[in-house]
Formats: structure tokens, C-alpha cells, sequence
């Protein structure tokens, strides 16, 4: 019995070993801080967050920013420990970033705005292998992340177009908890966010907003349990169907194993060329595409090319015209800065500046845009062995069992049922594991 016991045993653990290296965790850089510089002359902190963490290959580092505050550079042992962002490994300009820890070693990221590195702002990480053996104790457990939804998905905040319950239906069976932030996509100018009261979002009374952010896009964290209600105060927008009510719970949920049905995951919002912008490279004509290089674009991704307006514009185009630097017969051209463009579709997208000159120049990007899948396939929970569950042990049939009182047992019978009993066992625990992932 006791052997029965211990292979069982041995089997959940190995389940358990390889279901959690399919499962990359996504830890929040600073958890409720956020990627800034730290407060009270601490410039440990996340020195000291990233201490007693076990950070495997495959985990996703969420660094939450505010855009044009500041960035996220990887760099080099020797930039990180000299703040010295000028040759940077990769640069994320656009909040929150995230980056899968792909590798074994170490990384090394900091602030590349000036000033802030040498103020602390910067996180050292040691990556291993996801498949340990030494022993059964898992990795330290973090505090669960939150969740960034951009509402509306790929339509962004607008009008909604014949559907002026579009938000509605856009909240409904989300679980929105403390902490968790929302990404409204306007165009400045065009669109803005009120949080108001419940009265005023019913009558779509903006006269006293509870805060107003005008500059897209605008990300706000929930911060409380409760509704909350934002609409667009801009003449009949909100009338129109601009608007929407969440519900904000806490994050310690009670209900059982079985998380909340899953949403889907929030798109990213990439700034063409980061703080470069949307212009004529200087002694670099293949700035653009070294930008694009190991960028994954999924669909319902956004590009944002700021650019002066009259100076330049976007056009999108086909291959021959990219080719060609030829925007004679282009799929589209936005001429007002700055041009938010979703990616709709998968397959490779097109973009030249059709300002004569401008295109030849290297103002042209070409991306690759694929399906939203970006996690690799888990292992199905529970597949059994070879032997089918049932099958009689090794011993020949025939050969009795061992007996009480003079009675014997069907060959196998016993080997069976606890072969049935263990692959049962891990099953199950398979599943329970899996829904933890």
C-alpha cells in the first residue's frame, strides 16, 4: 500500500513539475509602485522587490508607467551599472510594458530619462531554467497581478456606431477588481474621459466631473470597490452611447479553484520609432526597420506615429508601393498628427511618408502582423500512459494473488484498480493545477 502511495505521489509532483513550466508567471515590476523613481531616497527598491524571487524562463515582467514619463531601456551589465542608456539592448517607450524573460542570466533594465537611472530607477534580474529538480518546494508566490483592459477593445473610445449600448455590452461578464487599470484610445482633441457621478451619467451632465483627462491615450486604475462611471463630455458624444459603468470588486475572490472566465487579452499600443516619432531617419535608413525588428504585432494591436501636422503624413500601401516608395494608389493616408492606426488584420502592413523625398529617405515601415495567440500550447491535463487503465500487471496470468483465509483474488485485479486509482489521482490534480496556471 505504501508503494502505491509513494508513485502516486511521485506522479502529481512530476504533473505539478510540468504544468508549472508551462505556466510563466507575470509579475508587476514594484507591485502597486509602478516603474517610477523611488520615494524617500530609496534607491534600493528594486533592488530589494526583486530579492527572494524566483524568476524562470518564460515569466513576464509588467512595468506600469506613465507614457512620456518615463521608459523601460534593457541595457547592458556595464549601462546598467554606469545609468548609461546609449546603446541599449531594446527601449519601450509605451506603458505598461511588458517583456517575457526568454532567456537564462541576467537582465539588466533601467529608466533611460535622465536623472532617473542614478535616482534608482533600475531592476536587475536573475533568469533560470523553468525545469528544477531539486526538490518539491515551488517557486515564492507573488501577490496576483492586475489586469489592463483597453475598452472597446480594437474600436478604442469613440461614438459607437448604431449600438449606443456598445460599452454596455463591452463590460458585461468582465470581473473588474482593485487595481486593475483601463486604457481609453481617443485621438487628443477629438475625444476625452469624465468620471462623474451616477446622476450625471445618466442625464450625461459633465458640469461637475469628478476628473477629466483630455490626452489620449489615457490609462485610469481602479482604485476602489464600487461603480464607477466615465463618459465623454464633448457636445452629444455621451447622449450618443460614449460611455460606460463598471463594477470594481476586491482582487480576494472566495468562490472556489475555478477562476473567473478569462477575457480577452488587452491589445498594445506601440509608438512608431519611440521618442524619435514619425519622421525622416537621420544617417539611418533602416531606423524603422531595426525599430520593428523582434516586435511581436498581433492583431488588434495599435500603432501610434506622432508626427507634425503639414510635415508629414501616413500612408498605407502595398508591397510594390513600399517598394517603390510610390503612394500613388494607397490603401489609405492620415495627414493629421498624431495618426492611431489598428492592425485589423494578419499578414504584413505596409506604411511610407508620401512627402516627396520622405519615403526614399527611410520614412517607411513594414510590419508582421499575426493572430492574437501568443502563448504556446499546455500539455492536456490528464493523458494516461501507455498501459490502459485495467491491464494486468507483469505477473503471468493466472498466477494467484496473494490470499486470506484461502481465497483468491482475479489476476491483476488488484495491480488494476490501483493503476486506475493513481492515473485517476493525477488527473485530477493535473486539472486542479492547470486552472491555477
Amino acid at each position: 500500500m505504501g508503494g502505491k502511495i509513494t508513485m502516486a505521489a511521485l506522479l502529481v509532483i512530476l504533473a505539478a513539475s510540468l504544468l508549472q513550466s508551462t505556466c510563466g508567471r507575470t509579475y508587476t515590476v514594484g507591485d502597486s509602485t509602478g516603474w517610477g523613481i523611488p520615494t524617500n531616497n530609496n534607491d534600493d527598491f528594486y533592488d530589494d522587490w526583486a530579492d527572494n524571487k524566483d524568476f524562470l524562463v518564460g515569466d513576464v515582467l509588467v512595468f506600469n508607467f506613465t507614457n512620456g514619463q518615463h521608459n523601460v531601456v534593457e541595457v547592458t551589465e556595464a549601462g546598467y551599472d554606469a545609468c548609461n542608456a546609449a546603446n541599449p539592448v531594446s527601449t519601450v517607450s509605451t506603458g505598461p510594458a511588458r517583456i517575457t524573460l526568454n532567456r537564462t542570466g541576467e537582465y539588466y533594465f533601467i529608466c533611460g530619462i535622465l536623472g532617473h537611472c542614478s535616482a534608482g530607477q533600475k531592476l536587475n534580474v536573475e533568469v533560470r531554467n523553468g525545469n528544477t529538480t531539486s526538490g518539491v518546494t515551488p517557486s515564492t508566490p507573488v501577490t496576483p497581478t492586475t489586469t489592463t483592459y483597453t475598452v472597446g477593445d480594437s474600436t478604442g473610445w469613440r461614438v459607437p456606431t448604431n449600438n449606443d449600448d456598445f460599452y454596455e455590452d463591452w463590460a458585461d461578464n468582465k470581473h473588474f477588481v482593485v487595481g486593475d487599470v483601463l486604457v481609453f484610445n481617443f485621438t487628443t482633441g477629438q475625444h476625452n474621459v469624465a468620471e462623474v457621478t451616477e446622476d450625471a451619467y445618466d442625464d450625461c451632465n459633465t458640469a461637475n466631473p469628478i476628473s477629466t483627462l483630455t490626452t489620449g491615450p489615457a490609462r485610469i486604475t481602479l482604485n476602489k470597490t464600487g461603480d464607477h462611471y466615465f463618459i465623454c463630455s464633448v457636445p452629444g458624444h455621451c447622449s450618443a452611447g460614449q460611455k460606460l459603468k463598471v463594477e470594481v470588486r476586491t482582487g480576494n475572490t472566495t468562490g472556489g479553484v475555478a477562476p473567473s472566465p478569462p477575457v480577452t487579452p488587452s491589445t498594445t499600443t506601440f509608438t512608431v520609432g519611440d521618442s524619435t516619432g514619425w519622421r525622416v531617419p537621420t544617417n539611418n535608413d533602416d531606423f524603422y526597420e531595426d525599430w520593428a525588428d523582434h516586435k511581436h504585432f498581433v492583431v488588434g494591436d495599435v500603432l501610434v506615429f506622432n508626427f507634425t501636422t503639414g510635415q508629414h503624413n501616413v500612408a498605407e500601401v502595398t508591397e510594390d508601393g513600399y517598394d517603390d516608395c510610390n503612394a500613388t494608389n494607397a490603401i489609405s493616408t492620415l495627414t493629421t498628427g498624431p495618426a492611431r492606426i489598428t492592425l485589423n488584420r494578419t499578414g504584413d502592413h505596409y506604411f511610407i511618408c508620401s512627402i516627396p523625398g520622405h519615403c526614399s529617405a527611410g520614412q517607411k515601415l513594414k510590419v508582421e502582423v499575426r493572430n492574437g495567440n501568443r502563448t504556446s500550447t499546455s500539455p492536456t491535463p490528464g493523458t494516461p500512459s501507455a498501459a490502459a487503465p485495467g491491464t494486468p500487471s507483469a505477473a503471468a496470468p493466472g498466477t494467484p494473488s496473494s490470499a486470506t483465509n484461502g481465497t483468491s483474488s482475479s489476476p491483476g485485479t488488484n495491480s488494476a484498480s490501483s493503476r486506475v486509482t493513481t492515473l485517476s489521482l493525477v488527473f485530477f490534480m493535473s486539472i486542479a493545477l492547470t486552472l491555477f496556471c
